[in-house]
């Protein structure tokens, strides 16, 4: 009796230490690669707003819950990254657009004769051991049902999406296929059954990558799915070199300079956080208040909606001594300098619920063409986003499960 009690505390031990509530102890290690060597301005301020009309579509979809929730359309023509992993076995490397304003993970699949982009590789399940289809009982279907987003073949065992990026006047911008679970690996970790598109259709600007992979807070995202609770990324503006994106317990912020502040709940995908006053030189400005500020690695551009754009503008005309010259391409703080010279710029700080973020010069300031500087931050017509430009050389945490965003000066270049 005494054996067959150690055996069952032994077993029991066992799934414990296997069960999805101490997967956060596990840590995994992937990298991003910056797409463009020098950023297109014009293609970027372009894409920015773009974006941003969608993710205030979603958002007033997520509050009203009248309709479908529509998913974002990726910046991928600004300064995005793409997420290296392997797929299947044996794995097939890929690159794909790492997005925390979406959720689904997906890949083109087969020839994929009218998907786009073409030239990138395409992953072929019928040349991997380890690929399934998921089934429409599978929880991530019923996630896309819920959304409209997912219907189910005739005796339930293939789920098929359609999964639309961009407003609902725009049906040339979306992701089509069937739902499978295959083996993905990050860095040197084997991950098996991530569920996943496996797309056989597609229209719109992805970039040069072979998919896409959403890092939201829904349940489709490779965070949910990793069960990992945090994940963290440093961006680093060198295009030679790789970012770090950390899962679980390597997502760590350590040592001097941590900051903290909560995420506001009630989002279902998007990271948003209350900006509540920005500090320029002298002058303390509004900040966002309760509509709060969107971290998105999708957005090139920090849009900012008024008040706190005007105040802050007028705060960075009045306080940089430089010659002002015409606007460029919507950015409306724009001066003359010359390559070499001395140049003093206003400091910025972004005051945050209970952290402040010291922004270095080259994450608001940058030259947009020879001999022209600007102010990095565009009107927005609607809401708030922090781009990705904003937080280079930042090692930014999202904790999911505590609903807290923490960030800390970094070189990621080394991290």
């Amino acid at each position: 009796m005494a054996a067959k009690v150690a055996l069952l505390a032994l077993i029991i031990s066992f799934l414990l230490a296997a069960s999805p509530a101490n997967s956060e102890r596990r840590g995994f290690r992937a990298t991003m690669i910056r797409r463009e060597t020098a950023i297109n301005f014009t293609r970027a301020a372009r894409q920015s707003h773009e974006r941003l009309s969608m993710l205030a579509a979603r958002l007033d979809a997520a509050a009203s819950r009248p309709s479908p929730q529509t998913p974002l359309r990726v910046d991928a023509d600004g300064a995005g990254y793409d997420m290296e992993f392997s797929i299947g076995t044996p794995p097939l490397k890929l690159l794909a657009l790492a997005d925390t304003g979406s959720d689904l993970i997906w890949t083109k699949c087969g020839t994929c004769a009218s998907c786009a982009p073409q030239g990138s590789p395409s992953y072929y399940p019928d040349k991997s051991s380890s690929f399934s289809k998921l089934p429409c009982s599978d929880s991530l279907c019923s996630a896309l049902q819920s959304e409209s987003f997912a219907t189910c073949s005739a005796g339930g065992a293939e789920c098929d999406y359609r999964y639309p990026y961009g407003l609902s006047t725009n049906s040339h911008h979306y992701t089509q296929g069937y739902m499978g679970s295959e083996t993905f690996t990050l860095g040197s970790d084997v991950v098996p059954g991530v569920g996943f598109g496996c797309t056989t259709m597609s229209e719109g600007n992805y970039g040069t990558g072979s998919g896409l992979v959403g890092l939201g807070r829904g349940p489709l995202s490779l965070v949910s799915q990793l069960g990992v609770g945090a994940f963290s990324y440093c961006l680093t503006p060198d295009a030679s070199k790789a970012s770090p994106l950390l899962f679980g317990s390597l997502a760590t912020l350590t040592g001097t300079g941590v900051q903290s502040t909560p995420l506001l709940i009630g989002i279902d995908t998007f990271y948003v956080v209350n900006l509540q006053s920005i500090s320029i030189g002298a002058a303390t400005t509004a900040g966002t208040g309760n509509n709060g500020i969107v971290f998105d690695s999708g957005t090139t551009l920090t849009l900012l909606a008024d008040p706190a754009y005007s105040a802050a503008k007028t705060a960075i005309l009045s306080q940089t001594a430089l010659p002002r010259v015409a606007n460029r391409d919507g950015f409306e703080a724009c001066f003359q300098f010359s390559n070499g010279s001395s140049v003093t710029l206003p400091p910025m700080v972004l005051n945050f619920d209970g952290a402040d973020m010291n922004l270095p010069t080259e994450n608001f300031f940058m030259e947009v063409e020879h001999g022209v500087l600007c102010w990095i931050v565009q009107k927005s017509s609607s809401m708030s986003i922090i781009g990705n430009i904003m937080q280079m050389n930042y090692h930014i945490r999202y904790d999911v499960e505590n609903s807290v965003l923490s960030f800390q000066p970094a070189n990621c270049d080394s991290l």
